[in-house]
């Protein structure tokens, strides 16, 4: 039982005249991405707002309506924008951003769906939940790679790295989590994870390599033709993905 001294004070919560999200929303990590889903998909001009430096809007692919959120950066924005779609009614979110390769054969332009995140961030230790690990949604998980599967695209499952500090990523942390087995670092999904799961929500995350740490330089991949047709690619999917799911994804409960 949550005690009197441990009660928020601030609470994320849908104001009197703010519109609601739908139940499934796509969470774009970059404004670039923000961007192609908009292009890709039909967006609601008169629905767009701003919350937390980051943009809501209503987009329209098939026959399905979907809320695109974005962009964030880091957990703690990431996760006051996961809270306000919560609050306004999505249960149901697709991340999609950018990381950084610490193994060889993950290379720049590749897909990752993480099924684990090792915290190194500060955010969701604030959140008082038993887990023993940093996760995703199994369900919506397992359909997105089977969606991936159907599609004939190439798709890597596997564990990340998840940091608060971009210009710490050290030799000794990239060579010990690189021998761990963990694929790639980013800013975001074990927040998110652990967050969605607190809040009962269900959320996913596909990541697009954008750059390389595994030889202990960086190369950098954020301007190559081979990492903007990925992101386009992985957008499309996003949004193809988004309108396959059936009906009880689209309620505004679970």
């Amino acid at each position: 039982m949550t005690s009197e001294n441990d009660t928020v004070i601030i609470e994320s919560r849908k104001g009197s005249k703010e519109e609601p999200c739908k139940p499934v929303a796509i969470l774009a990590c970059t404004e670039a991405d923000r961007q192609r889903f908009c292009r890709l998909a039909k967006p609601i001009p008169t629905s767009i707002r701003s919350i937390y430096n980051a943009h809501l809007q209503e987009i329209i692919h098939g026959d399905c309506t979907f809320t695109i959120a974005g962009p964030v950066l880091g957990a703690p924005q990431a996760v006051l924008v996961l809270e306000k779609l919560i609050a306004l009614g999505s249960r149901t979110i697709i991340v999609f951003g950018w990381c950084g390769s610490i193994q060889p054969d993950v290379k720049i332009g590749d897909w990752l769906l993480p099924d684990y995140a090792r915290s190194e961030e500060g955010t969701s230790v604030h959140y008082p939940m038993v887990a023993e690990k940093f996760s995703p949604d199994a369900d919506l998980l397992a359909r997105l790679q089977d969606h991936c599967q159907q599609k004939g695209i190439a798709v890597r499952l596997g564990p990340i790295w998840t940091t608060d500090a971009l210009l710490r990523e050290t030799v000794h942390k990239v060579r010990a989590y690189g021998k761990d087995g963990l694929l790639a670092v980013e800013m975001e999904l074990s927040a998110l994870f652990h967050v969605a799961a607190y809040r009962k929500v269900r959320l996913v995350g596909l990541l697009a390599v954008s750059d390389e740490l595994f030889t202990l330089k960086w190369k950098p991949g954020f301007g190559s033709t081979n990492f903007r047709l990925s992101c386009n690619q992985a957008c499309q999917t996003i949004l193809d993905f988004c309108s396959s799911l059936p009906s009880e994804f689209l309620a505004s409960e679970l």
